[in-house]
């Protein structure tokens, strides 16, 4: 890799100074280009740049995926935050040895699986452009009403299950350690291909997660007797209102995130090291 984009949050202590500090790491290293955007990264052409290195924590690597889709620019997070499952560094000691084999190509780049969201109202489709990707998950919640919603869910247009709950998650592997672990969803490969539904703090005795397949199509509905408005909300950075009779319809997407990792370290092996940290 000889050219770089470093993707900056500025909502984080001292980002613009750990910037600067990385640009010039890579120009001494025998960099082509380091750029460095803290707005928008819609838009980036893919040809521009072999990396985008996000300088944040999880959320700003979630943003630069969404934004970056399609463009096959890999990613890899540099942890500026607390704790940071899909960053590759979290302290200045770290960083170097990253740089160094980002530029000697000592890496393997992982494609991770997205999701794609769709809202039906009234039977009708939202438009294509209303369809939301999403690299963590999908989240369909109550936003309004003050107990808990009905959620019947659909797998491949048969009847799966009734839930009573404040909402539920729909998540990939790579998101399998936000919301979903949260709820008490289970942990899973980044790199594996396959969708988990985990319900939020469910009004019932059955609370287990179910894990499902990448290609299986779900459909959330709520039923039109329910009343509040509901949300759909995906990565947390998009949200739709949803009302009684509403449908949320949920497959794999076409496009993929690739996600650089560093050295010869196992997903366990990471997973140990962040739990560690807690």
């Amino acid at each position: 890799m000889r050219r770089f984009l470093l993707f900056l949050n500025r909502g984080k202590e001292h980002a613009a100074e750990k910037a600067a500090s990385i640009r010039e790491q890579l120009l001494s290293l025998g960099a082509e280009l380091v750029d460095i955007e803290e707005h928008d990264i819609a838009g980036i052409r893919g040809e521009d740049y072999d990396c985008v290195l996000t300088l944040g924590g999880d959320g700003t690597l979630i943003r630069a995926a969404r934004g970056l889709a399609g463009s096959g620019v890999p990613l890899v997070g540099i942890n500026l935050g607390h704790l940071g499952y899909l960053t590759v560094a979290s302290s200045d000691e770290e960083i170097p040895g990253v740089l160094e084999k980002l530029i000697a190509d000592d890496y393997v780049i992982e494609e991770r699986m997205m999701l794609n969201g769709r809202v039906i109202r009234n039977g009708h489709e939202s438009p294509r452009d209303h369809e939301w990707l999403a690299l963590n998950e999908i989240v369909v919640s109550r936003k309004t009403s003050a107990g808990p919603v009905h959620f019947r869910i659909y797998v491949n247009g048969a009847f799966l299950n009734e839930y009573k709950a404040d909402g539920i998650i729909i998540s990939t592997p790579t998101g399998s350690t936000a919301y979903n672990l949260s709820a008490g969803g289970p942990i899973i490969d980044p790199a594996a291909r396959m969708t988990v539904l985990t319900p939020i703090c469910p009004h019932s005795l059955y609370r287990t997660s179910i894990v499902l397949r990448a290609e299986d199509v779900l459909e959330v509905w709520i039923p039109e007797e329910e009343r509040g408005i509901q949300s759909a909300d995906f990565d947390g950075a998009a949200t739709e209102e949803l009302l009684g009779g509403d449908l949320v319809r949920i497959s794999e997407s076409q496009q993929t995130t690739p996600v650089v990792r560093i050295g010869g370290e196992s997903f366990l092996a990471q997973l140990r090291s962040k739990m560690a940290a807690l």
